[in-house]
C-alpha cells in the first residue's frame, strides 16, 4: 500500500461475501434533513418463501412508484406554477367578493344616513317656516296696534290742537305743521307693515 492510498481497513474488498457487505454498511443510515424517510426494504435473503419475496417486491414497487410520483410533482414546475396561479386567482376572487360586500354595506349605511339627514332637515325647515309664520303674524298684529295707537294719538293731538285753536286762536301755520306731522307718521306706519 502506498501512502496516498486511503482505504478503510474495515471496508469490504471485491472478494467479500454478501454477509461482509451487510456487516460493513450501517443498518439504518440517517436520511438527509428534509428528505422523506423511505420505507425500510426487507432483506430478500430473509424471505421464507417465493410468495413473501413477491409481496416484498410488490411493496417496494409501490413505494418506488409513490416516490417517483412525488418527485415528478415537485419537478413539474409548469403544473406547480399553474396550481399556484389558480390559488392566487381564487384568493383574488374571494378578495373581490369581500370588497363588493364591504362597498354594498358602506353604500347602504351612507344611504341610511342621507335619508335620516334629509328627514331631519325637512323637519327643521318645517319648524322654521312655522316659526317664521308665527313671528310674521305677531309682527303684523304689533304693527297694526302701533298704527292704530299712533292714529288715535294723532287724532287726540288734532282734537287738542283744534280745541286750543278755538280757545287761543292759534295761527293757521301751526295747525298745518301738526297736520303734516300726522300725515308723515301715518304714512310711515303703513310702509312698515
Amino acid at each position: 500500500m502506498s501512502p496516498n492510498d486511503k482505504t478503510d481497513p474495515d471496508a469490504p474488498t471485491e472478494d467479500a461475501t454478501l454477509e461482509q457487505v451487510h456487516e460493513a454498511e450501517p443498518e439504518h443510515p440517517e436520511p438527509p434533513a428534509g428528505a422523506v424517510a423511505p420505507t425500510p426494504v426487507p432483506d430478500p435473503s430473509e424471505a421464507d418463501s417465493p410468495e413473501e419475496l413477491r409481496a416484498q417486491i410488490e411493496a417496494t414497487r409501490e413505494d418506488l412508484g409513490d416516490t417517483v410520483e412525488a418527485l415528478t410533482q415537485k419537478l413539474d414546475v409548469k403544473a406547480r406554477a399553474k396550481d399556484e396561479l389558480e390559488e392566487r386567482k381564487q384568493a383574488a376572487r374571494e378578495g373581490i367578493e369581500s370588497a363588493k360586500e364591504t362597498v354594498v354595506e358602506t353604500a347602504a349605511a351612507a344611504k341610511a344616513k342621507v335619508v335620516e339627514a334629509t328627514s331631519t332637515a325637512q323637519a327643521k325647515a318645517s319648524d322654521a317656516a312655522h316659526g317664521v309664520g308665527e313671528r310674521a303674524a305677531e309682527a303684523r298684529a304689533s304693527a297694526q296696534e302701533s298704527v292704530s295707537g299712533a292714529a288715535s294719538g294723532a287724532q287726540d293731538a288734532a282734537s287738542r290742537a283744534g280745541a286750543q285753536v278755538q280757545e287761543n286762536k292759534v295761527p293757521v301755520t301751526t295747525i298745518a305743521v301738526v297736520a303734516g306731522v300726522l300725515v308723515v307718521v301715518v304714512l310711515w306706519r303703513r310702509r312698515t307693515r
